[in-house]
C-alpha cells in the first residue's frame, strides 16, 4: 500500500492540504491500488490559516516512512519560526522519502536544502519572485501550473494542487483513473503543467486599458468571421500602427500574434466543450480552414488539436 504523508502546521492553507488529500483519497474509494493517506505535524492541533482546527494523525517524531510527502503551503511556510521547526524532519525526509511534493507556497520550506540546488520549481505567482530573490539557486517559474524533476514535485497556488495530484495518480494508474477522479471532483479540464497559471479571461480583464478589453470582447463577438489586423483596430477607431503599438504595450505581442492568440485559446475552449469536428472549430474561431488551423494550433501548443482535445477534455 502506498503510503502519503500530509505535513501540516500553523498557519497552513487548508485548500492546499484538503484539495490534494481528498484526490488521493478518491482511488482509495474508487477500488484501485489504494494510497492510504494521514496527517503529521509538529503537534496533535494544528490551527489553519483561515482558523480551522487540524487534527494531526502522527507527530513528527511518530510518524512511519512514508512513499510520498507533501507539503502544502500558507502563511506559515514563509515564518522562521515553523521552518526552524520542520526543517530537521524534512531534511530527513528528502533521503528516505521516494516522492516529494510541495504545494503553493510549500516550497519556501525546503527551497535551502542542497537537493534543490539548480532545480526548476513553481510557487504561487504572487510569491514567485520573493521565492527567487531569497533562493536565487533555484529556477523559479512563475507561470506554470506544477514542475516535476524526477521524483520531486512543486506545483502553483492553491487549487493548481489538484491538478498535481491528478497528474501523480496518473503516473501511478494510469490515465483512465486519473479522468475518472477528475470526473469525481467535477473539474472542468485536467490541465497539464505547462499550462499558465492565468487564464486569459483574467488576464485581459487585469489589462488597465478599455480600448484592448473592448478589441477583445469585439474580437469574441466576431470571431468566425475573417477579421484582419485593420479590421481590429478599426474597430476601436485606431489607426493600424497605433493599434500594434498599444498591443505591444500591454501584451509584449504584435496585434497579429494577438489576434491568432485570442483565436487559439478560444478554439481550446471549444475543444473541450463540444464534440464539433476540427474543421467545425476552426470555422468558429475564424480559420479558413481546418489545415491552416491545425498548422497554427501545433505551433503555438505543440500538439494538434485532436490530440489536446483527447487529453485534455
Amino acid at each position: 500500500m502506498h503510503r502519503i504523508g500530509f505535513v501540516a502546521y500553523e498557519g497552513i492553507q487548508m485548500l492546499d492540504l484538503v484539495g490534494p488529500l481528498e484526490s488521493f483519497a478518491l482511488i482509495k474509494q474508487q477500488g484501485a491500488l489504494a494510497y492510504e493517506t494521514c496527517v503529521v505535524g509538529p503537534s496533535r492541533k494544528i490551527a489553519s490559516e483561515s482558523g480551522i482546527t487540524i487534527q494531526c494523525d502522527y507527530l513528527l517524531e511518530e510518524a512511519p516512512r512514508f512513499d510520498t510527502l507533501v507539503i502544502p503551503g500558507g502563511t506559515g511556510a514563509r515564518t522562521p519560526e515553523i521552518k526552524e521547526t520542520l526543517k530537521p524532519w524534512l531534511v530527513q525526509q528528502f533521503s528516505q522519502t521516494a516522492r516529494l511534493i510541495c504545494v503553493c507556497t510549500g516550497v519556501f520550506l525546503v527551497a535551502d536544502l542542497p537537493q534543490l540546488h539548480g532545480m526548476k520549481v513553481t510557487t504561487h505567482w504572487d510569491y514567485a519572485e520573493q521565492l527567487q530573490r531569497q533562493y536565487p539557486h533555484l529556477k523559479v517559474s512563475a507561470d506554470s501550473l506544477f514542475v516535476q524533476n524526477d521524483n520531486f514535485f512543486s506545483s502553483a497556488g492553491v487549487l493548481s494542487g489538484i491538478d498535481l495530484a491528478l497528474h501523480v495518480i496518473e503516473l501511478d494508474h494510469g490515465i483512465q483513473v486519473a479522468a475518472s477522479a477528475a470526473q469525481y471532483l467535477v473539474t472542468y479540464l485536467k490541465r497539464s503543467g505547462y499550462q499558465s497559471q492565468f487564464s486569459d479571461p483574467l488576464k485581459f480583464q487585469s489589462i488597465d486599458n478599455n480600448r484592448l478589453k473592448k478589441a477583445h470582447q469585439w474580437l469574441l463577438d466576431n470571431l468566425s468571421k475573417p477579421i484582419t489586423v485593420s479590421d481590429f483596430a478599426d474597430s476601436q477607431g485606431l489607426s493600424e500602427r497605433h493599434f500594434n503599438r498599444l498591443v505591444k504595450q500591454h501584451h509584449n505581442l504584435s496585434a497579429r500574434h494577438w489576434l491568432e492568440h485570442i483565436r487559439l485559446e478560444q478554439a481550446k475552449i471549444f475543444l473541450s466543450r463540444s464534440s464539433s469536428s476540427i474543421k467545425s472549430v476552426a470555422f468558429q474561431v475564424g480559420y479558413a480552414s481546418a489545415d491552416s488551423f491545425r498548422r497554427a494550433f501545433k505551433r503555438k501548443f505543440g500538439i494538434e488539436p485532436s490530440a489536446w482535445r483527447q487529453n485534455f477534455s
